[in-house]
């Protein structure tokens, strides 16, 4: 059952704006890709993130995420925010946004990892979990200061369409960040199209194919996103675009 409007803010437990079997063969598919990738942590871990010990296998990986939020933060400022982390996963981001300063909502439909998060760092006025999909009406309209997606947009199928619904959910003068993701100009997008579909073939998991999108460099440009890292185009790193509202 969902849990109704009026009691948005007053428990402190995960609010849910979704039914979970409509999700559930995604977040099936999901957990098996995250599996084969040995990228479900521990509570233990998960409580040190972004630092990971050199002998992990993503030990790398989370170097460079560790580097993003310091330049995140740098970016941010001093100014406390109210924040929706869109595709926050276990929660690490939305959790150190939370201990900057800020007051963060982290919103998914992996409801495991969801559980995680909430059961590690806990739950109060400025740090909830929102179990909802941002595109479904009976989301509610909450509205904030900032809405990152931190490594998510290729979840979402429709660059157009979530723009516009994100949009819904910004102050005057907020902004959207899309960080940390690849973007493609329009001749690598069949290619880069073709690199997924393989690589979810060879890890045994082909159907995780069709929830994975990949979006053009140009469709940005339209939408009004600009670029902001990295500095030079030639580097190929994930990217950072932010659309001003």
């Amino acid at each position: 059952m969902l849990r109704p409007l009026c009691n948005y803010f007053e428990e402190e437990i995960m609010i849910h704006f979704a039914e979970p079997e409509k999700y559930l063969e995604k977040e099936r598919l999901y957990f098996l890709v995250r599996n084969a990738e040995q990228r479900i942590v521990s509570d233990a871990l998960l409580k040190q993130l972004p630092k990971t010990p050199k002998s992990y296998i993503h030990h790398r990986e989370w170097k460079i995420r560790a580097a993003s939020f310091r330049r995140l933060i740098k970016q941010l400022g001093n100014k406390p925010l109210k924040i929706l982390d869109l595709g926050c996963g276990n929660g690490w981001l939305a959790h150190l946004l939370y201990q900057s300063g800020h007051s963060v909502t982290g919103m998914d439909l992996n409801l495991l990892e969801l559980q995680q998060a909430e059961r590690v760092f806990g739950s109060n006025k400025n740090l909830q979990w929102l179990y909802a999909d941002i595109m479904d009406d009976t989301t509610p309209i909450e509205k904030y200061d900032l809405i990152i997606l931190g490594a998510s947009c290729q979840y979402f199928k429709d660059l157009y369409a979530l723009t516009e619904r994100l949009k819904t959910f910004v102050n005057f003068g907020g902004s959207i960040y899309f960080l940390d993701s690849f973007f493609y100009d329009t001749d690598e997008l069949p290619f880069a199209k073709q690199r997924t579909e393989d690589y979810y073939k060879n890890l045994g998991i082909p159907d995780m194919g069709k929830y994975y999108f990949h979006h053009g460099i140009a469709d940005l440009k339209t939408l009004g996103y600009k670029k902001r890292y990295p500095v030079f185009g030639f580097i190929k790193k994930p990217q950072w675009w932010v659309l001003p509202c």
